[in-house]
């Protein structure tokens, strides 16, 4: 990124204020993001639409690389970029959908569009950037927050300037962060009292609001609203919805098609309609704060007791965006509302159910329980048996019983998960018929997949997620999971062609490019490695397992300066990672710089005494400084935790041997002679250097004679001349 650079962040209250800001910094296109326009991703679905038909066909082919981020966020782009294969979670009928996307995944999105967006830029050299606007920003979806979150820090204002607008607000911590770091902040000024306007009718007014889809920040339009007769307000609605719903784009039913339905002349139907159709559909494409902007409100307009099915429905759609979004103490209030308004057997089951889930998966581990999420499966289990159709029954008593293995894998009781699956399985296989429950029955397999990996049963599981991926071979998560078995099968090359596929047919995400580096390692592309492990960092600089890998990359093909960087910069964002600082403490020991690499280790082990990788190094790092003591007191705490491995054992012995204490390193180096994967020359030459030390001149011979006969010894000169030694010295007495 070129450091000169930087994005432009300008604060105004009103959209007047900033204009003038905005327009100085010659966007090619401005955007605004209010939410109430389109809802998730209002202002990204916005920019795609005016950029990318402006752009042309290298424009569209690249984009079609990223099809399935472009539609998420702008559905109309079908018609120029066709149409997305999707997986079984999208296309099974709605009623048989078992399976929603983690909320991370607009989070997914949002970075496979930031890679569009630097393919775009013009390259790299003198001209002008692309320059994007983005005004009200305040008035966002989180979405499109989180989208300028991560656009900031990855995309260089040198080739693609992101222009933001906005009014203050209480900005997310990571956002803030961004704009703090990222962005030359502009302050618009107050243009001062507007000139007088001539007093116009509330009507006039009211229509120019409306017609905003309820955007406007201008004074004048919103009192002009407040004061228009609500009967001409509301046809106002009318008429506008009238106007979408024939001509608008497909995203104003997440935004202002329900906003007007609403506040129109309709029937309470109309607007439930609206409303939950457009949340349910923001929650099936992982938009969860989107949908429940959408239906929050919604609950108030709803009498639990005049409407029991609508406020049940209602409120089932706020527990399942507020699980989704990781609220558990919130869903759970939610739950226990619903579960005491009914006496339907079938609400109860799915209620305990999620009760179930909420104790097993969402709240933090010091909130978790285990138990009583057993409990309530248990009690799902049984309702579901009393259910009177059999498919019905069936179905659901396998849904259920899912939900208990998940516990139960919790609880680590692997085995009774698989049971459970596996009976599961066998259960539908008799009772449905092949059509039937597509998805859920691909979870189930690939459920099963995953206890057997659990299991060390690696063959078995990948049959499993053959069958799953030939079932559905859109879905890329199953192409990562079979990708990671191979890897544990030591079939890289196998596993790299699984990660591939998984990288095209989804959007990008740190685990796999991870995942997909050391796979390139282990198959000797080291510099594949090396782009991967960066990719990882550039997408999410606090991956850990991302740098690390990296560091030790760079370590072990001789660029010990560049893990010194990457482990600093690791440092910098998690002070209190241990592994980090044992990272930066290698690098510096193979720069030559001991005490600074014992400082290093000194604070991993501050913050991880069992880091035995931090011990054993500071050990060797006190060895070069001549600090035996304290190198011997390492090792021997780390043989205490691990007596038999043979590096430790010889590196203690080297230390005895430096304080000449012969014998403990002949017993070292004996007990590591022990192992099987153990360096046999060098602990021979090693003990029988020793041996010769301490006098014990016959053992020193045959160990020394043993070592060569070993072949293709370095010390071999040295060797022959301490035998030769011995011998006239055993001659000579």
């Amino acid at each position: 990124m070129n450091e000169g650079a930087r994005h432009v962040w300008i604060t105004g209250g009103t959209r007047a204020e900033r204009s003038g800001p905005l327009l100085e910094q010659r966007p090619d296109v401005a955007v605004d993001c209010h939410r109430r326009r389109f809802g998730p991703y209002t202002g990204v679905g916005s920019l795609l639409r005016a950029l990318l038909p402006e752009l042309g066909d290298r424009a569209t082919a690249e984009a079609a690389k990223h099809r399935k981020e472009v539609l998420a966020v702008a559905p109309e782009l079908s018609e120029l970029l066709g149409s997305v294969q999707g997986n079984l979670t999208v296309t099974v009928p709605e009623l048989e959908r078992t399976r929603w996307f983690p909320a991370s995944m607009t989070r997914r999105q949002s970075q496979g569009l930031i890679d569009l967006l630097r393919a775009l830029a013009a390259p790299d050299g003198p001209g002008r950037p692309l320059t994007l606007a983005l005004d009200s920003v305040h008035e966002a979806d989180p979405t499109d927050l989180e989208f300028l979150t991560l656009a900031l820090r990855r995309l260089d204002p040198a080739r693609v300037r992101l222009v933001v607008g906005g009014a203050e607000a209480d900005w997310p911590q990571e956002l803030t962060a961004a704009r703090e770091s990222y962005t030359q902040q502009l302050l618009a000024a107050d243009p001062g009292p507007a000139e007088p306007r001539q007093p116009g009718e509330p009507a006039d007014a009211a229509r120019a609001f409306v017609a905003s889809d309820g955007t406007s920040d201008d004074p004048a339009l919103i009192a002009g609203y407040a004061a228009c007769d609500p009967a001409l307000r509301a046809s106002l609605h009318d008429e506008r919805a009238k106007e979408l719903t024939e001509h608008g784009l497909w995203s104003a039913r997440f935004g202002a098609l329900p906003w007007h339905r609403t506040h129109g002349s309709g029937p309470a139907s109309e607007v439930m309609v609206a409303v939950t159709e457009a949340a349910a559909q923001c929650i099936g494409a992982a938009h969860y704060a989107g949908g429940l902007y959408l239906v929050e409100p919604l609950v108030q307009r709803t009498d639990p007791e005049q409407e029991p099915d609508a406020y049940y429905y209602v409120k089932l759609l706020v527990a399942q965006c507020l699980g989704a979004l990781s609220r558990p103490e919130e869903t759970e209030e939610v739950y226990w509302d619903l579960l005491s308004r009914t006496n339907r057997a079938k609400a109860h089951m799915s209620i305990y159910y999620a009760l179930g889930i909420i104790y097993t998966r969402l709240y933090d581990p010091d909130h978790k329980d285990h138990r009583r999420a057993r409990a309530f499966m248990n009690t799902a289990i049984e309702i579901a048996k009393l259910l009177p159709e059999p498919d019905d029954r069936a179905f659901h008593t396998v849904f259920m019983g899912n939900g208990k293995a998940l516990v139960d894998m919790h609880l680590r009781n692997p085995q009774a998960a698989l049971t459970l699956v596996e009976n599961g399985i066998a259960l539908l296989e008799r009772e449905l018929g092949p059509d039937q429950h597509r998805l859920h029955r691909s979870v189930l397999h690939h459920n099963r997949s995953q206890l057997l990996v659990g299991l060390a049963r690696l063959d078995e599981a990948a049959a499993e997620l053959d069958q799953v991926i030939d079932v559905d071979p859109m879905y890329p998560e199953y192409r990562f999971d079979r990708g990671n078995v191979r890897c544990r099968q030591g079939r890289p090359d196998q596993a790299l062609l699984d990660y591939d596929d998984a990288a095209r047919l989804g959007p990008p995400f740190p685990e796999l490019f991870h995942n997909r580096g050391q796979a390139r390692a282990d198959s000797g592309d080291l510099s594949g490695a090396a782009a991967d492990f960066g990719y990882v960092l550039d997408l999410e600089p606090d991956h850990l397992e991302g740098r690390l890998s990296l560091s030790a990359l760079l370590l072990d093909t001789g660029h010990a300066a560049g893990a010194v960087r990457v482990a600093a910069e690791g440092i910098e964002l998690a002070p209190d990672e241990a592994r980090l600082h044992c990272s930066l403490g290698l690098a510096l020991l193979e720069l030559d710089q001991p005490e600074r690499a014992s400082a290093a280790f000194d604070r991993a082990l501050e913050l991880d005494p069992e880091l035995t990788a931090a011990r054993v190094n500071r050990a060797v790092a006190d060895y070069q400084r001549g600090r035996f003591g304290p190198a011997l007191n390492d090792l021997t705490t780390a043989l205490q935790r691990d007596p038999d491995n043979p590096d430790l054992l010889y590196n203690r012995g080297f230390v005895h041997e430096a304080l000449e204490q012969w014998e403990q390193a002949v017993a070292d180096y004996g007990l590591a002679l022990r192992a099987a994967n153990a360096d046999r020359s060098e602990l021979l030459y090693r003990r029988g250097l020793s041996l010769a030390a301490a006098g014990r001149h016959r053992e020193a011979d045959a160990d020394l004679r043993a070592h060569l006969a070993l072949g293709d010894s370095p010390y071999r000169d040295e060797v022959e001349v301490l035998l030769a030694k011995q011998q006239a010295e055993q001659d000579a007495g």
